[in-house]
């Protein structure tokens, strides 16, 4: 037997209703907000994601799955959406459209990662990238997008979030915590002393206890930003607070990716048996559009991963509705499958869901099979019945049957 690859997972049928519950839902959200959707191929050139996701990241320099094409090319599967849609943006010349330009995905990402609870080799996220807009104003609505749609599923959720200030404030952050960190970075893991180099705040990001340990008395980025940036912010939470938007501000949140500039945020599923995993995470990151070779524009957005979010519903005991269920099963006992089959497909121009015997089971076989698929109505189609133009229906719900003509089923069905 051939086993499916460690860190994938199969989605089923008995879980399939949920995932299109969620599709369903993003549906919505995207028509309320009018986002646009975008789709991006699933394995992109290397480059892309280095320039992207920067050298610096744990992505870059662990995760990603890359490979040589025949083509001796460097190709890489798509480890996460924003940098390839940037590049979809900037290919296409979008930004030589009104703004801002509203976007929407969903697209399998990869990353080579140790597999856990939430956290897959292959995962699938939902993610919207909003650009043209700086402002506090779009900051906002991709909050509310993210709310609106977790408040579907009953949730309300509190963002913890943190500023990262502009090049300005942010690159005289680093020298200030570069100075911070210097006297005692031989004692830090070998991950952060890479990161010294590379980018020195994703250092505050690192999950090795002696390091967290040692720069918990480190300065904060929010208080060394320039007052431009330090306005904008207070602005912003002023906003999030009229809006009934929750909040809680980590002045150590940095994210994973090297690109964010201003805010940046996490939707947390905090759950003490199984830990802490972000559901969703996203922020602005104003330069990567002129990064990969377009002009300056600003961008502010998010990816919600759906496994982690299915995972976070489990857990709290969401109640998925599966509607979708047969409605009808057609149960022939005069072998007359030319009127059956006939009966069937009228039902089904209906807009009715509708099985019918197709393996050759008995009829008490097919009852059961019937009340398996939890079909509202069983339709049964006899010699009698057959002869003088009706049919038996029973409303398998009430266990009330009942002889109708032929020509009202469909009405039947549909009340």
């Amino acid at each position: 037997m051939i086993n499916i690859p460690k860190g994938t997972k199969d989605m089923l049928p008995e879980e399939s209703y949920k995932w299109h519950k969620v599709y369903e839902v993003i549906g919505d959200i995207a028509k309320r907000y009018n986002l646009k959707e975008i789709s991006t191929p699933a394995f992109e050139h290397t480059e892309l994601f280095v320039r992207g996701a920067g050298e610096g990241s744990d992505i870059v320099n662990k995760e990603m799955y890359t490979f040589l094409d025949k083509g001796e090319r460097s190709i890489t599967r798509k480890p996460e959406g924003t940098a390839a849609v940037v590049r979809s943006f900037v290919e296409n010349g979008m930004y030589n459209n009104p703004m801002p330009i509203k976007l929407y995905y969903k697209t399998p990402c990869f990353r080579y990662e140790k597999p856990q609870a939430g956290r897959l080799r292959e995962h699938h996220q939902f993610g919207v990238e909003i650009f043209g807009g700086d402002t506090i104003q779009s900051e906002a609505e991709v909050l509310m997008i993210i709310s609106d749609f977790l408040r579907t599923f009953g949730l309300n959720p509190t963002f913890t979030i943190n500023h990262l200030g502009c090049s300005k404030c942010n690159t005289a952050y680093k020298e200030i915590l570069r100075n911070y960190v210097a006297p005692n970075i031989d004692e830090f893991c070998s991950d952060c002393k890479v990161r010294y180099n590379k980018n020195i705040l994703r250092m505050l990001d690192c999950k090795v206890s002696s390091c967290k340990t040692m720069l918990q008395g480190a300065p904060k980025i929010t208080d060394c930003l320039c007052e431009d940036c330090k306005s904008r912010f207070s602005s912003l939470l002023t906003l999030l607070q009229q809006l009934g938007i929750n909040y809680v501000i980590d002045k150590n949140l940095v994210r994973g990716l090297d690109y964010y500039t201003g805010l940046v945020f996490e939707i947390i599923d905090d759950n003490k048996e199984y830990g802490q995993n972000a559901i969703g995470a996203g922020g602005r990151y104003n330069n990567l559009v002129e990064e990969l070779g377009g002009k300056s524009t600003p961008v502010i957005g998010f990816g919600l991963g759906i496994e982690r979010l299915l995972l976070y519903l489990d857990r709290i005991g969401y109640n998925f509705d599966n509607n979708e269920k047969a409605d009808v099963y057609v149960l022939d006992m005069t072998g007359n499958s030319a009127y059956t089959l006939n009966l069937v497909h009228r039902l089904r121009d209906a807009n009715l869901s509708v099985e019918t015997d197709i393996v050759g089971r008995g009829t008490k076989a097919q009852f059961k099979y019937a009340d398996k698929l939890q079909a509202k109505y069983v339709i049964v189609i006899g010699e009698e019945e057959l002869r003088d133009g009706v049919v038996t229906i029973k409303d398998m719900t009430t266990g009330v049957q009942e002889r109708i003509k032929e020509s009202e089923i469909v009405n039947y069905c549909n009340k």
